[in-house]
């Protein structure tokens, strides 16, 4: 078995070595790519000994260079262009491929989904019947925990008329003392679950919540996502309309677009 299974993953290994090397394979083969490849080795190249702005360690200015930020500008422009260029050969191929995996995962959920549901359906089934089980488990425990206290009731009860018939009506009240708090020991049944290989339970704990307004500030999620449409249309002013002062601070700042 454990040489099927290397003998399995090996071919697993294999396979996927062998679509990686067609593919790279193939899309170096695709007309123009060669030419883009090795213009956009060079642009990287190029780029990389463009520095516009810079701090060192301290925080001071070390670069600021108004000439590099056009020639940085210039090469953004041609790095984007041999990236689209690239983008544009192989992106039909690309659609096509995933095409074909969302075809065969398709075809994997057809095979799947009937075992899966039987799988849901059986598991649920075995944890009503363990809680059911365990119901009646601990539902007997305490009827039988309930009689081994009456029956020792009763017992201190002949004992306390006993000592009352004998004329020793201390030690009888004692005994009635005793049978009025009398408490059995808890009876402990095993479990009538049958234990099958393979099969295990666990505790598993759930929550729902009943009020958040009494939840602790820091298991209340924030809506990164509405804010951001807030801040996006109404700038500064969502500062208040998300909230009270000082709940968000709102600022802007300038970037580069190309």
């Amino acid at each position: 078995m454990a040489t099927t299974a290397l003998t399995i993953q090996s071919q697993i290994t294999n396979l996927q070595t062998d679509i990686r090397t067609t593919l790279e394979e193939f899309f170096a083969s695709l007309p123009e790519m060669e030419t883009n490849v090795n213009m956009s080795t060079a642009l990287v190249a190029q780029s990389k000994a463009i520095t516009v702005f810079q701090r060192d360690n301290r925080g001071q200015i070390t670069v600021s260079d108004a000439t590099a930020f056009v020639s940085a500008s210039e090469q953004v422009q041609a790095l984007k262009s041999v990236s689209e260029e690239i983008e544009d050969l192989m992106k039909p191929f690309i659609d096509r491929l995933f095409k074909a995996h969302r075809t065969a995962t398709a075809i994997r959920k057809q095979y799947l989904d009937p075992i899966d549901a039987e799988v849901t359906r059986l598991k649920r089934e075995r944890e009503q019947f363990a809680a059911e089980e365990e119901r009646k488990r601990r539902e007997a425990a305490l009827k039988a925990q309930e009689e081994a206290r009456k029956a020792e009731e009763a017992r201190l009860l002949a004992e306390a008329q006993a000592a009352q018939a004998e004329g020793d009506s201390v030690a009888a009240e004692q005994i009635l003392e005793e049978a009025a708090h009398v408490e059995a020991s808890p009876v402990i049944l095993p479990s009538t679950v049958p234990t099958v290989t393979g099969t295990n339970f666990f505790t598993h704990w759930e929550y729902e919540v009943q009020d958040w307004t009494k939840l602790k500030p820091e298991f209340i999620k924030v809506d990164d996502v509405a804010i951001g449409k807030i801040v996006r249309s109404m700038h500064k002013a969502a500062e208040t309309v998300c909230g009270e002062k000082g709940a968000i601070r709102v600022w802007s700042e300038q970037r580069i677009k190309g």
